[in-house]
């Protein structure tokens, strides 16, 4: 895609911040991303496809302003560090369930940013990750109230993530090599991911948008509205679904 499409891209996700290949903006760009482009899965209930495809990608979620799945959501956030110069690898990763058994090949995506140092930025992780994480740092990485850790195995990097408006006592844990992918080599999972009665995604209405202080999160008949020490719950009658998706995600369908 030409670059003039770049500026109407960080209007979307809420940056004003300077545009170079640097931290700062890296930095910037992923917290804006986390604040304003909801992790959602509308479309599969709705029989939509969803493509791994970055014109498509581009007009579902600047033009229309909607949010997406990982597939969606980082690769046009990997587009749009390269238009500014940075240098990134699109990685494949695997999500580890609560079983301890992990998801399907390539079926989560993340980024390697080369600077001074290797980061890894995720801007599809369920809405988790507030920040691009440092890939040789092994402590604790904290972002307000949330904390992440690096770990690496060989060839295998595992990245958790607690998340306390999710689930203060489950962190969720993602598996991923360095190996630099292309985007054609997502299209199967993707298909899998939005067909498969064994994915997570084909089960119901996900959507899930993070706050300074908290997060909103919809399900099937219900939102729940997370911020601070409190928890508010909401059912959601199927009259007022689209409204609630509007006024709390900027959803229209």
């Amino acid at each position: 895609m030409p670059a003039p499409l770049l500026p109407a891209y960080l209007q979307r996700i809420g940056y004003e911040g300077p545009v170079a290949p640097t931290v700062e903006t890296l930095r910037g760009m992923h917290r804006a991303h986390f604040l304003h482009v909801p992790f959602e899965n509308l479309d599969i209930q709705r029989g939509v496809p969803i493509v791994v495809d970055l014109d498509h990608n581009y007009d579902k979620i600047v033009t229309r302003g909607r949010g997406g799945f990982c597939l969606e959501l980082t690769s046009l956030f990997a587009w749009a560090l390269r238009e500014i110069g940075f240098k990134v690898d699109i990685l494949g990763g695997r999500v580890l369930a609560a079983s301890g058994q992990l998801g399907e090949p390539l079926s989560h995506m993340a980024l390697a940013v080369y600077l001074d140092e290797p980061w890894l930025a995720d801007v599809g992780f369920g809405g988790r990750v507030a920040q691009p994480l440092r890939l040789s740092e092994r402590g604790p990485q904290t972002s307000g109230a949330s904390t992440y850790t690096v770990a690496n195995d060989g060839d295998h990097w595992l990245v958790t993530c607690l998340d306390p408006w999710l689930a203060p006592q489950a962190p969720r844990t993602y598996v991923l090599t360095l190996q630099p992918r292309e985007l054609g080599e997502f299209a199967g999972v993707c298909h899998w991911l939005q067909t498969s009665p064994d994915s997570a995604f084909t089960r119901g209405d996900v959507v899930s948008l993070s706050t300074d202080h908290g997060r909103l999160s919809y399900s099937p008949g219900r939102l729940t509205i997370a911020s601070g020490d409190t928890r508010e719950e909401r059912e959601v009658a199927p009259e007022g679904v689209g409204p609630a998706l509007s006024e709390h995600f900027g959803i229209v369908l």
